[in-house]
């Protein structure tokens, strides 16, 4: 609402006058009203999200959230609340006042969440969220607000007990988004994405996706696939399409329960680039995406038993060169200036010969291995 000194005609010249001898100023006022649309997730959260410490340093979801009007010209200010209950009759966690419209939750958040919960490994069980959208301040004196509704992120604690390794699996990702249905060649022994496993029945790979669809499926033939028809997170075999938009994603796969989840990998995540990878252009020309040019990197996939070590399981070289890098960018980059098995900041390019390799990448220690099987 906006209000303004009403003032008469005759009293112009006067009060012009006033003005111009004294501080006071005639000036606007705007009031924050009601917003015409409440504060609402512009993301979906996922159906499970699996946890452990092995993990606890990894991004676990960017919640994303509209931004009301409130009519007025100050910054929107937003508090993130989540609760063991849904009637959040305890906040036990909060991010206190953010100006952005996103927050990132981190694995280590939700561990303290399921600790506090009481959820054991092998086990899950549902925390709650909410945010709410203040004009300008929040607390006791904002003058209005709006808050979402109630969503639930449900944890699953993965029973890790002696951490496994994890090796490659018969299992992998097929789709238009993938891989176009087979046809196009992401580096590994099959044109699917393979996923690793610890051996625990639950299965990962990290990826880049297009907008499109994909499903699972078990050594790169229809004879075994899942999809997920409904779209509530169940697996169901020879079921539909599962739908997903462009971005790098983690992608499980869990065969004990049924189940799958994918969570978006934002940040710091590695590829392989390079004259010596077999990925083709996400064109199905069948021509090689050398160096980046026509397709993301392949991934590799965090250990979970080392924090800083990558492992990327199987991938397909030919005669050329390597480098590796993250988010697909050349921002960070990593060569070999000597060929002494030491990463280098920007160093010289890694010579491969045609083959199928193991490669784990040590950022911890800044080293790397390539094993040829």
């Amino acid at each position: 609402m906006k209000t303004l000194n009403k003032i008469s005609i005759l009293s112009v010249a006067f009060i012009f006058a006033i003005f111009t001898s004294c501080e006071n100023e005639d000036y606007l006022v705007f009031t924050a009203q009601e917003p015409s649309d409440a504060v609402t997730l512009s993301m979906n959260i996922q159906t499970s999200y699996l946890v452990s410490e092995q993990t606890a340093s990894n991004l676990a979801e960017r919640i994303i959230w509209s931004e009301p009007d409130f009519g007025a010209p100050t910054p929107n200010v937003y508090v993130v609340e989540m609760s063991l209950n849904s009637d959040f009759s305890t906040i036990d966690l909060s991010s206190g006042d953010i100006s952005e419209n996103f927050i990132e939750l981190y694995v280590d958040n939700l561990l303290d969440m399921a600790e506090a919960k009481g959820i054991e490994p092998g086990e899950s069980g549902d925390v709650y969220g909410r945010i709410t959208a203040y004009a300008g301040s929040s607390g006791a004196n904002a003058a209005v607000s709006s808050t979402s509704e109630v969503f639930t992120m449900t944890i699953e604690m993965i029973e890790t007990g002696v951490c496994e390794e994890l090796v490659a699996s018969n299992w992998g990702l097929v789709g238009d988004a993938v891989n176009g249905w087979g046809g196009i060649s992401r580096g590994f022994a099959t044109n699917d994405i393979e996923l690793l496993t610890d051996g625990s029945g639950v299965y990962v790979a990290y990826a880049t996706f297009l907008d499109g669809q994909f499903k699972f499926r078990q050594d790169a033939d229809w004879g075994v696939n899942f999809g997920d028809t409904g779209a509530d997170g169940t697996l169901d075999a020879g079921g539909d399409n599962i739908s997903i938009s462009a971005g790098t994603y983690a992608v499980f796969l869990d065969l004990n329960n049924n189940t799958y989840s994918v969570e978006s990998a934002y940040t710091d995540v590695w590829g392989i680039v390079g004259s010596g990878v077999t990925l083709q252009k996400d064109d199905g020309s069948g021509d090689i995406a050398e160096w980046g040019g026509g397709a993301k990197d392949t991934k590799f996939t965090p250990d979970p038993c080392n924090e800083g070590i990558f492992i990327l399981k199987g991938i397909k070289l030919r005669d050329g060169e390597i480098k590796f890098r993250q988010d697909d960018d050349w921002g960070v980059n990593l060569g070999d200036t000597g060929a002494d098995g030491v990463l280098d900041a920007g160093g010289d390019n890694i010579a491969v010969t045609a083959g199928t390799y193991n490669i784990t990448l040590d950022i911890t220690n800044n080293s790397y291995t390539m094993q040829k099987l």
